[in-house]
């Protein structure tokens, strides 16, 4: 690791002063696709007429564009369908797709089995297919206002296949439905419901509620779920047990209302009224179950908020693909309403911690929580103020262990109180009552609780994955996780967007780890910066490594700047690329990470090494900087065989581009969540850098 040190040292003396938006990386990325885009055309044009009707109408219809496969071999629309498609594989389906489409990742020795356009563009026209045929099953007799087509062109038009199957997931969940097992033994349990009077009671319901219901029961051939003439079935009373115990359901929630209302009825005697009982109950489990599924987070609300307050900020939600009626179903099919209870909590990691911190901060707002601190001025340690007394009592409240003495005086054993207390709540632990720590003590009992359930919400919509590694970078704690099996094996600190520049909350997966990058610099860093800077010197351009070219590529012809009258140009560009060579005072470091996405976002090294020192680190225009590329790297080695340490190692002891395309694709989640629990079970609390806290609680 010697080397990784000289490394470090030399960055912090690199070009510093360089920077650029999301934006800017994004017409960088695009401008890479074009002339790889305009020879795939070429050949998708010739290919497809051997392909189905509804094939070539697509391609037609988007100018024989590619979309599955591009110059990084395949692209996160791929990765996408694939991850929908799994089960599908895993029975053997698509066996010829599936062999062609591995011809482009790596094989044993770490090479592309092939590199040829054409094989490419098999592979292309075989996932169109696969993605029509899998488009037309969904649909198939479904109102829907989408085709194949539409769809395709509004994934196309938002840069994301997710968005464009987050519009079909009605029929998505439809599609996945499970049908009910008639011959289940559970069903000698209860009779049926009459279906004459289903219609007349349902008359008085209206609109989603009454379609819903309505469906519900065809579904389940009207048979009658939650009570009998002689009381409730085991599933009546495992809802009312479930909603009982649920600790995120507020109590002033008309969902939790109803539920005490029901639970205390006298079953009635006339079977219209039992029959009304099984349909109130019916439509509890339906709220309940939206509850447990979505939580309460508007997203289309903060979408519009988030478009009007945070022009670059995104938040890319992933639609949950079960529904309360597909969960009924699969649970009479189980002969249990534990399963769909199950089914509703989330996979993440740090979900069952959550619920262990509510729980908690719950049992400290009904002791009576804390009393709110009176103004003080900022506190050093070993002063004295008539506020201490109540700052000891505050963080007693809290949980915090405070068996220190009476009177005044701040003293060295509040003093290690309050660095754990500003440690958990991502603040400089250094004693020092300042403006930040008096923010974090202030903040109520009630309010702690509503943002550790905001956080739970937030949960429920990330990504669903079993895969066995998994990348999360949080961006309020400015950390990046890796987890193995649902246990954080490595974490570091990381610098993320800055207000105005946000990271974008979104999944991807990492494909690509390129040692000894070249940085292409943006059009705004080469008319701003590199221009004015070349018009008083010729040289500059050299003496930052910086190398112009006539193309995009590095392997295109270099430009001698000392040959270019750059006094010619300054609100317009220059006909070149400009692009920083590979070494260490490279803007992206030694080694970056790439995890398609319509961002160009992505993980990198970074010559700056002296910001990590900051607590507050969203300084960044939208990537993520890593604090230790390198121990990630040797991570990366051992989940991967594709990467070899050792050699890399080597590699970087130089500086030649190489780049390494796993074979084992990793997921990658940019979370924000100001509220989570560490490995050690301890409540970690963070501000709310970029206000999607307040926008999301906002009523």
């Amino acid at each position: 690791m010697q080397y990784f040190k000289v490394i470090i040292i030399v960055m912090s003396i690199g070009l510093s002063s360089l920077s650029a938006s999301v934006s800017d990386y994004q017409e960088i990325y695009q401008q890479g696709q074009e002339a790889f885009n305009k020879e795939m055309k070429v050949e998708i044009k010739k290919s497809v007429v051997s392909s189905s009707r509804k094939v070539k109408e697509l391609y037609k219809a988007i100018d024989y564009r590619p979309v599955w496969v591009d110059k990084d071999h395949l692209t996160q629309f791929t990765e996408l369908l694939v991850q929908e498609l799994k089960e599908d594989f895993e029975k053997g389906l698509h066996a010829k797709l599936v062999a062609n489409y591995k011809k482009l990742l790596p094989n044993e020795k770490k090479v592309f089995a092939s590199n040829s356009l054409k094989d490419r563009v098999v592979v292309e026209l075989g996932v169109m297919q696969l993605y029509v045929d899998h488009i037309s099953a969904i649909l198939k007799e479904k109102k829907s206002k989408y085709n194949s087509l539409s769809l395709l062109q509004y994934a196309l038009e938002e840069k994301s296949l997710i968005e464009a199957l987050n519009v079909i997931s009605v029929e998505r969940i439809a599609h996945r439905m499970p049908t009910l097992d008639q011959n289940a033994t559970i069903f000698s349990e209860w009779g049926e419901v009459d279906r004459n009077q289903t219609k007349t009671l349902m008359s008085g319901y209206e609109g989603d509620k009454k379609e819903r219901l309505k469906a519900m029961y065809r579904l389940i051939d009207y048979k009658s779920i939650w009570v009998r003439e002689k009381g409730l079935t085991s599933f009546g009373e495992a809802l009312f047990e479930q909603i009982g115990l649920d600790i995120t359901l507020d109590k002033d929630t008309t969902t939790y209302k109803r539920y005490i209302e029901l639970k205390s009825m006298v079953l009635p005697k006339d079977k219209r009224a039992i029959l009304e009982y099984e349909f109130e109950i019916a439509k509890l489990y339906q709220a309940y179950m939206t509850h447990a599924l979505y939580g309460t987070i508007n997203w289309k609300k903060f979408k519009s908020k988030l478009r009007r307050h945070h022009r670059n900020g995104d938040w890319v939600v992933h639609n949950i693909l079960y529904s309360p009626e597909s969960l009924l179903i699969e649970s009479l099919n189980k002969k249990t309403l534990t399963h769909a209870f199950e089914k509703a909590k989330p996979v993440f990691p740090l979900y069952k911690r959550m619920l262990v911190a509510l729980k908690k901060y719950q049992e400290i707002e009904v002791l009576g929580g804390w009393k709110a601190l009176s103004e003080f001025s900022d506190l050093k340690p070993g002063a004295s103020n008539t506020v201490v007394p109540f700052i000891r009592e505050r963080l007693k409240a809290e949980g915090y262990t405070v068996d220190c003495p009476d009177g005044n005086k701040y003293d060295a054993c509040l003093l290690k109180v309050v660095q754990t207390f500003q440690a958990q709540h991502g603040l400089a632990d250094e004693g020092y009552i300042g403006e930040l720590t008096r923010k974090a003590l202030s903040e109520t009992v009630a309010q702690k609780i509503e943002r550790i359930k905001l956080n739970i919400d937030r949960i429920k919509w990330i990504k669903r994955s079993n895969d066995r590694h998994h990348i999360l970078v949080n961006i309020p704690s400015y950390t990046m996780y890796v987890f193995d099996d649902g246990e954080v094996i490595q974490s570091m600190k990381v610098i993320v967007g800055r207000k105005g520049h946000e990271t974008p909350i979104f999944y991807g997966r990492v494909r690509t780890i390129v040692l000894n990058p070249y940085w292409r610099i943006p059009a705004s860093i080469i008319r701003h910066e590199m221009i004015p800077k070349l018009k008083k010197n010729p040289h500059y351009t050299n003496s930052k490594n910086i190398e112009i070219h006539t193309g995009y590529s590095e392997h295109s012809p270099l430009v001698n700047p000392l040959n270019v009258n750059w006094h010619k140009y300054g609100r317009r560009l220059p006909p070149y690329r400009f692009m920083q060579s590979p070494g260490v005072k490279n803007a992206l470091g030694k080694v970056k990470y790439l995890f398609p996405n319509k961002y160009a976002v992505y993980m990198h090294d970074t010559n700056q090494r002296n910001l990590f020192e900051k607590d507050v680190r969203s300084l960044s225009h939208g990537c993520v900087r890593l604090h230790k590329p390198f121990e990630l790297l040797e991570t990366f080695s051992k989940i991967d065989t594709v990467i070899n340490f050792e050699k890399s190692q080597k590699i970087l002891e130089h500086n030649k581009k190489r780049a390494f395309r796993l074979s084992k694709t990793v997921p990658v989640d940019m979370i924000y969540l100001t509220t989570w629990v560490d490995k050690n079970g301890i409540v970690q609390f963070r501000d709310d850098v970029y206000g999607y806290d307040k926008l999301q609680l906002a009523k």
